[in-house]
Formats: C-alpha cells, sequence, structure tokens
C-alpha cells in the first residue's frame, strides 16, 4: 500500500511564501542596524510626501515647515523639525521609494498584520493568476497606494512604509472571484478549483451580498483604523489609510486584465469590467 500523501506545514503558493519570507527577512535585518543606519533606510527607501511636493512645485521648504509646525507642541518643535528636516534635505525625490516603501514596516504588528492578510487573499489570488502577475499587480497596487498616500498628505514628512497597499491591491483582485456562487472553502487550496470559479464584474458585485458586506466592512475598517478610532497592538504611527484604498482600487480595477482563467463572468453579474 502506497504511504499516505503529506500536507505540506504551509499550504501557500510559493511566490506568495516568498514574498512574506523577503518581508520577514528585510524586517528582521533592520533590527540589527543602529539606530543612524536604520534612519539612512528610511530616508532612501521609504515614502517621503514632501520630497514629491517639493520635486513638483506642489509646496516650497517654507510651507512644509509651517504646516509642521503648526501641529507641534513648542516644547518638541525644534527636535522634530530637525527630523523633518533630515528627510526633506538632500538628494530630492527617490523615484524608486514609491516601490521600495512596501518592503518595510513600522515594526513587528505591522509585518504580522500585512502577512497574515497577505496569506489570506495572496494565495487565492496566486493560485489563479499565476506568480509573475501577482508580483505585478502587488507592484502596481504598491504604487498607486505611494501616489494616493502622496495626494492627501503633500506636505507630510512622516515616511510612509508598508506592504499594505500591496496587500490591498491583492484583496481587492481576490474579491472580484472568491465571494462567487459556488465556492468551497475547502477547495481554496487548489489551482484548479480557484481557477474554475466564476469572475465577478463591478457591477455584479454589487448585487452579491457576501461580495458588498466584504467591501462595506473593509473601507469601515481602514477608516476606523485611519481615524485613530482602532489603533494596532504596539504600533504608535497612524495607518495610511489613503494608501490601503488607492492599492484595494488598483487591485480590483486590474483584475481582469491580469486574470488567467477562462470562466465566463457569474451569469448572475452583468458583463465583466
Amino acid at each position: 500500500m502506497a504511504p499516505p500523501l503529506r500536507e505540506p506545514v504551509f499550504n501557500l503558493p510559493p511566490v506568495v511564501m516568498l514574498l512574506i519570507g523577503v518581508l520577514a527577512a528585510i524586517h528582521l535585518g533592520r533590527l540589527l542596524l543602529d539606530l543612524q543606519a536604520d534612519m539612512e533606510v528610511l530616508s532612501t527607501f521609504s515614502v517621503v510626501p514632501a520630497r514629491f511636493a517639493l520635486e513638483f512645485g506642489w509646496a516650497d521648504q517654507q510651507q512644509i515647515v509651517r504646516d509642521l509646525a503648526a501641529g507641534l507642541n513648542p516644547a518638541s518643535a525644534a527636535e522634530k523639525l530637525q527630523v523633518a528636516r533630515y528627510f526633506v534635505d538632500g538628494g530630492g525625490v527617490r523615484w524608486w521609494s514609491v516601490l521600495s516603501y512596501a518592503v518595510l514596516h513600522s515594526g513587528t504588528s505591522h509585518i504580522v498584520m500585512n502577512c497574515l492578510w497577505l496569506a489570506a487573499f495572496g494565495s487565492p489570488l496566486a493560485r489563479r493568476i499565476g506568480a509573475g502577475r501577482f508580483v505585478f499587480l502587488f507592484a502596481i497596487g504598491s504604487i498607486a497606494g505611494a501616489f494616493a498616500h502622496i495626494g492627501m498628505h503633500t506636505t507630510d514628512v512622516v515616511p510612509l512604509v508598508g506592504a499594505s497597499a500591496g496587500v490591498s491591491a491583492a484583496t481587492g483582485a481576490a474579491a472580484r472571484f472568491v465571494f462567487s456562487r459556488g465556492l468551497r472553502m475547502d477547495a481554496m487550496a487548489s489551482d484548479a478549483a480557484v481557477k474554475a470559479l466564476p469572475a465577478l464584474s463591478l457591477l455584479g458585485m454589487l448585487w452579491n451580498r457576501q461580495a458588498m458586506a466584504f467591501v462595506v466592512f473593509w473601507f469601515a475598517t481602514n477608516w476606523l483604523f485611519g481615524a485613530g478610532f482602532v489603533t494596532i497592538a504596539g504600533e504608535n504611527q497612524g495607518i495610511a489609510w489613503e494608501a490601503h484604498i488607492g492599492g484595494f482600487l488598483a487591485g480590483l480595477i486590474l483584475f481582469p486584465l491580469l486574470d488567467r482563467s477562462i470562466v465566463r463572468p457569474d451569469p448572475g453579474s452583468a458583463a465583466a469590467h
């Protein structure tokens, strides 16, 4: 008798496991750096909106300093202004930062939350569209999230970090098919089963109660975190909810262009968008 097949300890697509491993390795590496070296990493690879404001002429340094000083306690203003100048002065825009910021995280809770969400929603998406397209969508979502954040925080000097926008893009794309009729949760680990799910059109999602409930929950949760009503344990930095929304919308809209499934759209929905 043939021995029973063993289930893998982590039943995740290789590309998802690889991405989680890269994020974890970079975070652990930063923990080994001293403060000055880590500040250099943040300055070089994070998104600093004020740099883009200066580059595009949306604001000058005086306006950036005024906007920052307006919300500071006078007792700590000098120190914070010095930190702000460190991130704004010298070198101009780091164009690669709209992508590289996605591999940095502000703390352990931040990276754990992103990796758990990536495993949950990135896995079915990677099974459906393949590794290359998955990485492409993650990158586009990260870039979309960066510019959404820059647009809403033009003169901000606080570095933006985190994979949340890319993870949100995967979530938005997965929402186009994981709520289709006939889904069995035990089939989510099967490439063939995931590819067999009919895709929902944008209009069709409005008529799918599960999909709409999830989208409403997702937006409401992000707003609550962004407004500060809910916080992540151990994290003092605010949640960049605008970046999340930018990534989510990118994934939601771009999914049909990357979908490799030949299954027709759900007959209960309108034509694919």
